[in-house]
């Protein structure tokens, strides 16, 4: 069933792509997604960026990201972006987070851990909800290199290393 999904995600994704300007993400289209902070030998990474175009021609990303490794939390969210100057932007909003859903361990978070789930990334990410994040990615030898802007200035801090990975292949956010 995840396989099927997959495809004709994959499918709506490269048709979609011809009409928009995936410019940095153009290996999505290809049917890759980002592995940030990668550990080849295991196949994780600390977050999986995927990338849809929307038949109304929006570059959507879907963001799984490690909040904690003991016990594993790992956060799902969706926000837009586009492409500006090489760049892919977007502002994660506090609406953004509140259709975030979030994994315990590997299980699905209930209604009530994921309510105080929620509230604690609003805090631990308020200094950065609501403000433009661009993600520039350039070469590092076999990787590529994520440097990020908030609202302009650099924030080298944010900055980690990337790869593009087979959605399809087995890797997986977590240590």
């Amino acid at each position: 069933m995840r396989t099927a999904i997959l495809s004709a995600t994959l499918l709506a994704l490269a048709s979609a792509a011809h009409a928009v300007d995936l410019g940095p993400l153009a290996p999505a289209a290809g049917g890759k997604v980002q592995c940030f902070s990668p550990n080849p030998a295991a196949k994780s990474c600390q977050s999986i960026g995927a990338y849809r175009v929307t038949p109304e021609g929006v570059i959507e990303n879907e963001a799984t990201v490690m909040v904690s490794d003991s016990p594993l939390i790992i956060m799902t969210t969706r926000a837009p972006v586009k492409i500006k100057a090489g760049a892919d932007c977007g502002v994660l909003s506090a609406k953004d987070l509140l259709t975030s859903s979030f994994t315990l361990d590997g299980h699905l978070a209930g209604p009530v851990e994921t309510t105080r789930l929620r509230a604690a990334m609003r805090n631990r990410m308020g200094p950065v909800l609501g403000h433009e994040i661009c993600v520039s990615y350039r070469p590092q030898g076999e990787s590529l290199l994520a440097t990020s802007t908030v609202d302009g200035s650099a924030r080298p801090d944010m900055d980690q290393k990337v790869i593009w990975v087979p959605a399809a292949d087995g890797w997986k956010v977590g240590y």
